[in-house]
């Protein structure tokens, strides 16, 4: 998995009023930490952040430069945590994590479904109850994404999380037995009276 390019600056301040005069800057608060290192309090360009994740989603490993940090200003880290103001979703704050590229880390990978437009074409409804599925992997295995495909199953029938194909050095860390999606008909569907 190819590393993105991201920077920050090394953030003396903390508390709410730091973080508020950051944000109304654009810029977003965030830290980062990891083992053998002390945590470092971090300030990121929130275009950047935002351009980051849109595009690439968040499972990323990122090359991060902290500018005016002591000691090493060049890490390599995931994003762990983001918060976002409720109302407005715009990022309040920003864990990252950083990594050791040969140790295994826990990921929550987004599930997609194909097919889905089958089911609703013969009148069906589809409940997705997982949208990203729990993994353990190396930092340069983690997957883009799953998909499962939907477009065989019937009415009252559902797909586990264990049938997803997971690539290899790969391991599931969710329950392989939890549904993924539930398959419902629509009133005087022919789904309904199949």
């Amino acid at each position: 998995m190819a590393q993105v390019e991201l920077a920050s600056k090394f953030r003396k301040g903390a508390g709410k009023g730091v973080a508020r005069k950051l944000r109304a800057i654009g810029r977003v608060p965030g830290i980062l930490y990891g083992p053998s290192m002390e945590p470092i309090t971090i300030d990121l360009d929130e275009k950047e952040v935002l351009t980051l994740i849109q595009k690439k989603g968040l499972n990323r490993i990122i090359a991060l430069t902290v500018d005016g940090a002591p000691g090493d200003t060049n890490h390599i880290c995931l994003i762990k945590d983001m918060q976002r103001d409720v109302y407005q979703q715009r990022i309040t704050h920003l864990d990252l994590r950083k990594l050791d590229l040969n140790e295994k880390v826990v990921v929550t990978v987004r599930l997609t479904l194909d097919g889905e437009q089958v089911i609703r074409g013969k009148g069906g409804i589809v409940e997705q109850m997982v949208r990203g599925i729990r993994v353990r992997t190396k930092p340069n295995d983690i997957p883009t994404g799953f998909s499962a495909d939907i477009s065989g199953l019937r009415l009252g029938q559902t797909i586990t999380i264990g049938q997803v194909k997971l690539p290899e050095g790969v391991e599931l860390v969710d329950n392989a037995d939890s549904p993924i999606v539930n398959i419902f008909a629509a009133r005087g569907s022919a789904m309904a009276s199949a």
